[in-house]
């Protein structure tokens, strides 16, 4: 495995590289990537990160996350930490409901509001980590949280959408999440399983799907939460540009240099 053709499921690696913009440019291989936490790597994954030749980690996730899975040191590069999240989003007051009746439903009614007050109410966290990010000094860089699939998603969303990629291949890119996730979502929903039915004390068949697939969707992505996202942009900002300029930060003159590094 190179840099030029990342996947690593275990901890949702991938990079950022190889996709076109609309006026015809490609985003280099090697400069931008995405993942999950890292704290379960083995010693040939780990030599996997260490090809990478980083500059910058960028760690979006918050202070309990971080001291229960530390993230390895793999060279020489710098490991920022800038926790986005908000203690008492929707996404994770309906993860706490997801035991309950329609859980599933529940689960993505609170996601697709988390994924909307991103743009109305959290943007502002996400200032110092696009700091970080146009900061061409800075390449090769990566961004993660603890799945890699929510807070690293909307930080890759963005990030393509300010480079001019196309919404569809942007989502794309988002909903890539659940193919590298399948298989943990799948053993994981079994063992969920396994464990209820010897809690309760009853066979595995007799246990609530509706549980089960309240499990599954919290595990994985879909095209509902990102497109909230999407849709808060434009009622709030018109387009993603704006959000960059007003909400961000991040100037024409800095995007134009971000540009020069990571496009040809």
């Amino acid at each position: 495995m190179t840099p030029q053709n990342v996947h690593l499921p275990i901890s949702n690696l991938r990079e950022l590289g190889g996709y076109q913009t609309t006026d015809g440019q490609t985003i280099k291989t090697g400069v931008l990537y995405r993942c999950g936490h890292m704290s379960e790597l083995t010693p040939d994954q780990v030599q996997i990160y260490q090809s990478l030749k980083l500059r910058t980690i960028i760690d979006l996730r918050r202070d309990d996350e971080v001291s229960d899975r530390p993230t390895p040191q793999f060279g020489d590069e710098t490991n920022i930490h800038i926790s986005v999240s908000d203690p008492d989003n929707a996404f994770a007051e309906a993860a706490a409901r997801a035991h309950e009746p329609d859980g599933a439903k529940l689960i993505l009614a609170g996601a697709v509001q988390y994924y909307t007050e991103i743009i109305t109410r959290s943007i502002g966290r996400y200032i110092p980590v696009m700091e970080y990010i146009f900061d061409p000094n800075n390449l090769p860089l990566l961004f993660h949280c603890t799945a890699g699939k929510d807070r690293t998603g909307f930080v890759a969303a963005a990030i393509l959408k300010f480079l001019d990629v196309p919404d569809e291949v942007a989502i794309k890119d988002y909903l890539l999440t659940n193919e590298l996730l399948a298989e943990r979502a799948d053993e994981r929903v079994v063992a969920w399983r396994k464990r209820l039915a010897t809690e309760r004390g009853i066979d595995e068949t007799d246990i609530d799907q509706e549980a089960l697939n309240a499990l599954r969707t919290l595990m994985l992505t879909h095209r509902d939460m990102i497109q909230a996202t999407f849709t808060a942009v434009e009622a709030t900002y018109g387009n993603w540009h704006n959000l960059r300029r007003r909400a961000l930060g991040v100037s024409d003159k800095q995007l134009e240099t971000f540009k020069t590094n990571v496009l040809e």
